[in-house]
């Protein structure tokens, strides 16, 4: 049986107006369980630059820090990919997000005791960016496994509606346990948070051997997957693509506790505040797409996102106000969710199954590995030039190659399909 076909047990008959891919019973569970780890993640993120500029008070250590967590991404992303064709992606999971959560919890333990440095937090940061390099594209793919072909643009969409869902309560919560308990807690509730996917994928998630599963090599798997992508002009342009939007737009996001601090004269209650708000577009991005998105959307999805990404991060980056600022977000997330849903899906249904999990994982090394790079260069730019106006410009290009990138032929026939 095809991996991308659930067994007929697991799409028992569900009210008509839940969304499609809810009605596959494992997909319905893992989906429910990504939800505290989301909102927990989402804490993380707050509470990490806040701590890191709380601690050095510098925007320099802030993108350090960015960069461990992201820099692993670039080596083992695609290895990890290589792997989830491999092995099921049931078992890479299960061991990835143990590694995520005791990191986590090591993360807590130095908040809490007072005992964190600048080495140590970055640490840890390399310890949970190579976890999390290996782990997404088996999060990525077992997607796919789930779910049938035709459900997949549902399946992702309504992953994005967790996302964006848990964006807007965890940062929220983030603000106030800032406030008044410190980051260490927000920290705390992410370990705790990975407990509750981890009995999921003991106890619900099927055990699915990837399709065609290879016998050569990972040396050999990835060598594959590279031609195949260097060969197929459609995961070219998708790569491209993903490769400005993670170097020049999403590279932005670190340097939020700088903006709330000097652009907006605000603490951590109002960088709670820009997260969450930030979470408001991808959700209804994502409630429309789950309900209504046909592969057929995608391309109107990419062009579009892009254009609306670009407009909300270059009117970000321009801000002094509130009023000003928390729009910009909306639309950012709005464009980023369309964008981020048509390339993965395009990725997932319009590719050899068999090279799923590598081509997921050269997306992943693209996305993940080159945001801490563009942050990086953000801030040595930031040195010489006014940091939100380098952004600016950075958010001008991704408009750019996303149009670009939506007109390719490769990108346009699978409109057709």
């Amino acid at each position: 049986m095809d991996a991308c076909q659930p067994p007929a047990s697991h799409t028992a008959s569900r009210p008509s107006w839940l969304p499609p891919a809810l009605q596959v019973r494992p997909f319905r569970w893992y989906w429910a369980a990504q939800w505290p780890v989301l909102i927990g993640t989402w804490m993380q993120i707050v509470a990490l630059g806040f701590f890191v500029f709380q601690l050095t008070h510098s925007q320099t250590a802030v993108g350090i820090v960015a960069a461990a967590d992201g820099v692993p991404a670039v080596a083992l992303s695609l290895a990890g990919g290589a792997l989830a064709d491999r092995v099921p992606r049931r078992r890479i999971l299960l061991v990835t997000q143990s590694v995520l959560g005791l990191s986590s919890g090591a993360l807590a333990v130095l908040a809490l005791t007072g005992r964190a440095s600048l080495a140590s937090v970055t640490a840890v940061a390399l310890v949970f960016g190579a976890a999390d390099a290996v782990d997404l594209p088996s999060r990525q793919a077992l997607v796919a496994d789930l779910v049938e072909r035709r459900l997949v643009v549902s399946a992702v969409a309504l992953g994005s509606v967790a996302m964006s869902t848990c964006r807007i309560i965890g940062p929220a919560l983030a603000g106030q346990l800032l406030v008044t308990a410190g980051p260490g807690l927000c920290f705390l509730v992410l370990a705790l948070a990975y407990l509750v996917p981890i009995a999921v994928l003991v106890g619900v998630v099927p055990d699915i051997p990837p399709t065609r599963a290879s016998t050569a090599g990972v040396r050999s798997g990835l060598r594959a997957g590279l031609a195949a992508a260097a060969g197929d002009p459609l995961v070219r342009a998708v790569l491209v693509c993903a490769a400005v939007l993670s170097f020049l737009g999403v590279s932005y996001m670190p340097y939020l506790p700088v903006f709330a601090a000097t652009s907006l004269h605000g603490g951590g209650a109002v960088l709670g505040l820009l997260y969450s708000t930030g979470g408001v577009g991808g959700l209804i991005a994502g409630l429309l797409i789950a309900g209504r998105g046909r592969p057929s959307t995608r391309v109107r999805m990419l062009g579009g996102g892009g254009l609306v990404y670009a407009a909300g991060l270059a009117t970000l980056t321009q801000s002094h106000t509130l009023a000003m600022a928390l729009p910009a977000l909306v639309a950012i997330s709005f464009g980023f969710l369309a964008m981020n849903t048509s390339m993965t899906t395009l990725l997932q249904t319009d590719t050899d199954p068999a090279l799923r999990g590598r081509l997921l994982g050269l997306y992943t090394t693209t996305f993940a590995g080159l945001q801490p790079l563009g942050t990086l260069l953000y801030g040595v730019v930031g040195r010489r030039v006014p940091l939100f106006d380098a952004i600016t410009v950075g958010a001008l290009l991704v408009g750019v190659v996303a149009v670009w990138t939506a007109t390719r032929p490769a990108i346009r026939s699978t409109a057709l399909a």
